[in-house]
């Protein structure tokens, strides 16, 4: 019985991901998996692990709402890619035949070689966006402001309220701007 409820729920988050092959389809495992009838929502409950090409969730709980092809990710992990961040609560939503990820409390997260954390996170079609307590850092800077814009395919960041410090030379006054600023970080 057990693997029906896991094939079904399979079966539910392939729907949400939309038009994947079998090959493609999600890997679901959790301490349990079943149907909130009252809801019509698929929960995975208790040493969540799903994963989906390149990424995978490891957290506490999922629940899939496919009434509104929405995924909620709690107290996890999020990775793949060049990306990977904790947070206490991760949306995966499809908008415009494409998923958006949205994010809040995120801690120790890493792009590539750089390190952000943030209290709300949204990621779609390449931009990404960090609001609240934000920073950007690498080995030998760290930028912290209000937001950051960042610009997945060319690396350009914009932000508001930046200030800047060089690791290095952490003895260094901190630099602030209270204007928008614009820099590149690279590929």
């Amino acid at each position: 019985m057990k693997s029906v409820k896991i094939l079904s729920f399979f079966l539910a988050i392939l729907f949400f991901f939309g038009r994947a092959s079998f090959a493609e389809a999600p890997n679901v495992k959790a301490d349990q998996v079943y149907l909130d009838f009252g809801t019509g929502t698929w929960v995975a409950d208790g040493n969540v692990v799903i994963t989906y090409k390149d990424y995978e969730f490891t957290g506490e709980k999922a629940e899939y709402y496919p009434n509104k092809s929405v995924l909620d990710l709690f107290n996890g992990k999020l990775s793949g890619k060049d990306v990977s961040f904790f947070a206490k609560k991760i949306i995966l939503k499809k908008k415009n035949n494409k998923t958006q990820v949205e994010a809040f409390n995120v801690k120790d997260g890493i792009y590539k070689q750089y390190s952000f954390s943030c209290n709300e996170l949204d990621l779609f079609d390449d931009l990404v966006t960090l609001v609240g307590d934000a920073s950007i850092g690498s080995s030998t800077s760290k930028m912290t402001g209000d937001k950051f814009s960042i610009d997945l395919k060319t690396g350009k960041v914009e932000g508001t309220n930046i200030k800047s410090s060089n690791v290095e030379t952490s003895s260094k006054e901190e630099s602030g701007n209270s204007a928008e600023t614009t820099t590149n970080i690279g590929q």
